[in-house]
C-alpha cells in the first residue's frame, strides 16, 4: 500500500508542477502550494524510496523561491524517480497527475485562456483517458469553453468550480 501512496504522491506533485507551470509564471501562492505538498507527505518518508525524491525536492521548494529552471530541475527529479519505480507507463496514477494540475492551476488564484490550451494540449495527448470520470467531463467542459478561443470570467468559475469539486 505504502508503494502506492508513494507513487501516487510522486504524481500529484508532478501534475502540480505541471499544472503550476503552464502560464509560465509562478506566484507565490503556487511556491506555497509546493511547500505544501512536501509538508502534507512527509509522513511517507518513513519509505526509504520516497525520503530519496523527498530530499531532493525539499531543498529546491524550501530556498523561497522556485524559478523556471527549477521547476525543470523539479520534473527531471520526479521523471526519474517515476522511472526507477517502474511507474512511468501507468495509466492509472493520471488521475493523481489531473489532481496535482488542479492544484497548480487553482493555487494562482485565477484561470487564464492559456492555461486552459496548455491542458487541452494535455488531454488530447491522453485521449485514452476519454472514456473515464472525470476525465470525460472535463473533456466536454474545456472544449465548451474553448469553442469561443477564450476564457471569460464566467467560465473561469465553472472551471474552478470543476477542478475545485473534483480535487482528493
Amino acid at each position: 500500500m505504502k508503494n502506492e501512496e508513494i507513487r501516487n504522491a510522486a504524481y500529484q506533485l508532478a501534475g502540480l508542477i505541471y499544472g503550476i507551470s503552464l502560464d509560465g509564471i509562478i506566484t507565490k501562492n503556487e511556491y506555497e502550494a509546493m511547500k505544501s505538498w512536501c509538508y502534507e507527505n512527509e509522513p511517507l518518508c518513513e519509505m526509504d524510496s520516497f525520503q530519496r525524491l523527498h530530499s531532493q525536492i525539499k531543498p529546491i521548494i524550501d530556498d523561497g523561491k522556485v524559478n523556471k529552471e527549477e521547476i525543470e530541475e523539479l520534473k527531471d527529479i520526479l521523471n526519474s524517480f517515476l522511472e526507477e519505480t517502474g511507474s512511468i507507463n501507468d495509466k492509472e496514477p493520471n488521475l493523481y497527475f489531473l489532481n496535482g494540475i488542479f492544484k497548480g492551476i487553482l493555487a494562482s488564484g485565477d484561470v487564464n485562456t492559456y492555461e486552459i490550451y496548455k491542458l487541452n494540449q494535455w488531454l488530447e495527448k491522453n485521449e485514452h483517458l476519454r472514456k473515464s470520470t472525470p476525465f470525460d467531463e472535463l473533456f466536454s467542459l474545456i472544449a465548451a469553453v474553448l469553442e469561443d478561443k477564450k476564457v471569460d470570467d464566467e467560465e473561469a468559475i465553472k472551471l474552478k468550480t470543476f477542478f475545485s469539486a473534483h480535487l482528493k
